[in-house]
């Protein structure tokens, strides 16, 4: 972390800025100490990073989840343009429009959309709830362009208004509560400003299929541990292997089948990954499936109302699956 980043975070609890203690410098960045408040609140930093949460959370899965599978999807390790084709379907932005921006990313796991806000020349700040935050880091840095900090949606560290992009991809629906989500994360873009979400979509499809197979099965896995979870995931990918090895060459015809199957498979069936790094995939996002603590799906219109009660214009809906969801702060008059 970098002095001048230090200066422009908040203390989540007061609002108020805080000052460095303790610090100890490797180069230009600040590899531990501590941030406090004026009225004595205390985070420390480790590793580089700001740590504005208990180590233990309800995201601990994804901490666990993301170090483990920390590089397997990111563009430049797997050789493929899948994050980036996701990232840009998703928001519809283009590299251009983020190049020497502030970029907010919210959720970052192991950086697979920090990496590509990055490539395109933004300045990134990313966040995450969970350990996850070390593998972004150990993944991306070092970057001169790339801060990192451990901290919840519910109290980001930065002023309301700092950031030019603000971006959340498939965290919304794995918190406690969606709607406080949606509108702390939105409070963080600027007059002008864009704001882009990817969330679960509660819809006939939560009740068929794969989506369908995660209901039906989450009250069981909820109440297990992080092994079992991981060793039923494990199971379910080695039990579905032979059909998702066929049906993944099948087209269309294949889709559905994969579509069908109770681990998450069926949207990998074009990216180009050896069997090897399809079946570590599956079993990753299977996992991600059924060990979440929180699991709420929800409506397009839903969050689309959210954010115009906050004063956003929402913009049309995008058609990259679930919802694909930005909007626009407008430029005070």
């Amino acid at each position: 972390m970098k002095r001048i980043f230090a200066e422009q975070l908040i203390c989540p609890q007061s609002q108020s800025p805080l000052s460095l203690a303790d610090e100890r410098e490797e180069g230009d960045e600040i590899v531990s100490g501590r941030l406090v408040s004026p009225s004595g609140e205390t985070y420390e930093i480790v590793g580089g990073i700001p740590r504005m949460v208990p180590t233990s959370n309800y995201a601990n899965s994804f901490g666990y989840q993301w170090k483990k599978y920390a590089k397997l999807q990111l563009d430049s390790q797997n050789g493929t343009t899948f994050s980036s084709d996701r990232f840009y379907g998703i928001t519809e932005w283009s590299s251009d429009e983020l190049r020497g921006k502030r970029v907010l990313d919210v959720g970052c796991g192991a950086g697979r959309f920090t990496e590509i806000a990055l490539a395109a020349g933004a300045e990134v700040v990313a966040v995450d709830l969970s350990q996850a935050v070390e593998a972004c880091r150990d993944n991306l840095s070092p970057n001169d362009q790339l801060e990192i900090v451990q901290a919840s949606i519910y109290e980001l560290p930065f002023p309301p208004g700092s950031f030019d992009f603000v971006y959340c991809i498939g965290v919304i629906q794995h918190t406690p509560d969606p709607k406080r989500s949606v509108l702390e994360i939105a409070k963080m873009v600027r007059p002008g400003g864009q704001l882009g979400y990817w969330i679960y979509e509660r819809d006939w499809k939560s009740y068929l299929g794969t989506v369908g197979f995660k209901y039906l099965f989450r009250p069981w896995t909820k109440r297990m541990s992080r092994e079992g979870v991981e060793r039923f995931s494990t199971v379910l990918e080695g039990l579905c292997w032979p059909l998702n090895r066929v049906a993944r060459k099948c087209g269309l015809p294949g889709k559905i089948i994969m579509r069908m199957l109770p681990v998450a498979s069926a949207y990998l069936q074009d990216v180009p990954l050896s069997d090897d790094e399809f079946r570590e995939w599956v079993r990753l996002d299977t996992f991600d499936m059924y060990s979440p603590a929180h699991d709420h799906p929800q409506k397009f219109a839903t969050v689309a109302d959210w954010l115009k009660g906050a004063g956003l214009e929402v913009e049309p809906r995008h058609p990259h699956g679930g919802i694909s969801i930005t909007a626009r702060r407008p430029l005070a008059s």
